[in-house]
């Protein structure tokens, strides 16, 4: 299955709608394609995110009994004097908005799935772009240092937020400085360790939203990229090291 029709299909196949071979062949699919799979949990996290905000899908009886009222209204409307037609008119009326309330929250609800889904995909390009051009240059790094207190201060003025900087040097992470750089249309901070001959950027931004995120690990042209949210800040480590050790590195900051 390509990723194309594979991404048509994950929408009903979280919805429990996708029966047969297709289920069969997108579970395959899944299991071998990680952007495919992040797809996926991306939008079963938003999924459960809306259901937690009160959504509820429309009763299966409620077209039938629309349609009912519908009738009803026609008969009243040809039988009925013009005082009783009103008040069975309004009745049907407010039916009649409720199921277009619930189709547009479903059209409003996929189009946000989609939407997440291609930022988040967007990010994931940005930061592994920004990851690849660093490593071309002489230096990727703006204020060398392996001293926090000196870093820190650095990014003050620069940036509209206070990233955390750790010297992990006792754990086999060493700082090596910071730099600023552009990651979804906005100026981030960078911070730079080395683990052996190994360069690690974490890229840091403020999260919209506040909210507490687990790691997701995925790998992209031979890099592994792990992102996360805490206390505010969106953190995004990418490195040619091991998904271990830059799970190791998240448990110090």
């Amino acid at each position: 299955m390509r990723c194309e029709r594979a991404r048509d299909l994950i929408s009903p196949y979280l919805d429990d709608e996708l029966g047969g071979r297709d289920r069969t062949a997108l579970a395959t699919h899944l299991a071998a394609c990680a952007g495919c799979a992040v797809l996926a949990l991306d939008l079963r996290r938003v999924a459960e995110s809306i259901a937690k905000g009160g959504r509820q899908r429309v009763p299966a009886t409620l077209l039938a009994r629309l349609r009912a009222s519908l009738a009803a209204a026609q008969r009243v409307e040809g039988q009925a004097p013009r005082s009783q037609r009103l008040p069975a008119l309004a009745g049907v009326a407010w039916r009649a908005s409720l199921v277009l309330a619930a189709c547009a929250l479903t059209a409003c609800a996929t189009w946000w799935l989609r939407s997440m889904a291609e930022g988040t995909k967007r990010l994931e390009h940005d930061v592994l772009a920004a990851h690849i051009r660093s490593l071309l240059q002489e230096s990727p790094i703006a204020v060398a240092a392996a001293d926090a207190h000196v870093v820190k201060p650095w990014f003050s003025g620069r940036l509209d937020f206070s990233p955390k900087v750790e010297d992990l040097s006792a754990a086999g992470f060493q700082l090596l400085g910071g730099r600023l750089d552009y990651v979804g249309d906005r100026r981030v901070g960078v911070l730079v360790y080395k683990r052996q001959l190994n360069t690690i950027n974490v890229f840091v931004w403020p999260h919209g939203s506040g909210e507490e995120r687990l790691p997701l690990l995925v790998s992209r042209k031979g890099y592994n990229l792990l992102r996360w949210t805490h206390r505010g800040l969106s953190y995004w480590a990418i490195s040619d090291l091991s998904g271990g050790e830059l799970r190791q590195l998240l448990g110090l900051l």
